[in-house]
């Protein structure tokens, strides 16, 4: 048994590092044109503030989703607002789903082509293109649990290509493959500092 303080060796920006982002296998990088963006179809959880980021850029989100995605902005979000203290305002609101025309559900902003009408939109203004993305959407494989940064293997049991249990796919580890995102997540002095971890206790040697 491993006590938490032992566990987590490393503390950033007031997250624990899990280790397992050291460790866990992965595809060389996230590549929709391969996996179709399927760890998007179920929506996600967003900081309940962050909404009015997004809804700042209505008529820019609209003027990028294709036909079948629902323009109705009124119809985006969920309705019921949930505590979840691993967001700054201590509350989270969840993204909703439509129905394509080929009958699978999807989030709101995600297009028939699979690309994140948020990301999109971002881009074609000019921003950063993560810039009106939420922090979760950017994360995986990457999440945050209980102030806990650490691989979601529960959302990648459901998926074909990435998913945990692909380990064919895999050519290494979460933690090689997500370096632009850990870097947007916790900073270049961060990543620096888990990097030159990663390489002395992990890389190359028997875990």
């Amino acid at each position: 048994f491993m006590t938490e303080a032992k566990k987590y060796k490393i503390v950033l920006n007031g997250l624990k590092i899990d280790p397992i982002i050291f460790t866990q296998g992965f595809v060389p990088h996230c590549d929709i044109t391969i996996c179709s963006g399927k760890c998007c179809d179920w929506g996600v959880f967003m900081d309940k503030e962050f909404k009015d980021v997004i809804m700042k850029h209505e008529q820019d989100i609209i003027d990028v989703m294709d036909e079948g995605q629902l323009k109705d902005s009124s119809k985006w979000f969920e309705d019921e607002i949930e505590k979840d203290l691993d967001f700054p305002s201590g509350e989270a609101i969840g993204t909703e789903t439509y129905e394509t025309k080929f009958g699978n559900e999807q989030c709101v902003f995600k297009g028939i082509n699979n690309f994140c009408s948020l990301q999109v939109a971002a881009e074609k203004k000019g921003f950063h293109k993560w810039e009106i993305k939420p922090e979760y959407c950017i994360m995986y494989p990457i999440t945050i649990v209980d102030s806990v940064l650490t691989y979601d293997d529960s959302h990648s049991e459901k998926l074909d290509y990435c998913g945990i249990h692909k380990k064919e796919n895999f050519v290494h580890t979460v933690f090689e493959a997500m370096k632009e995102e850990l870097i947007y997540i916790l900073g270049e002095n961060g990543y620096n500092y888990l990097n030159e971890y990663f390489h002395k206790y992990y890389k190359n040697k028997e875990n």
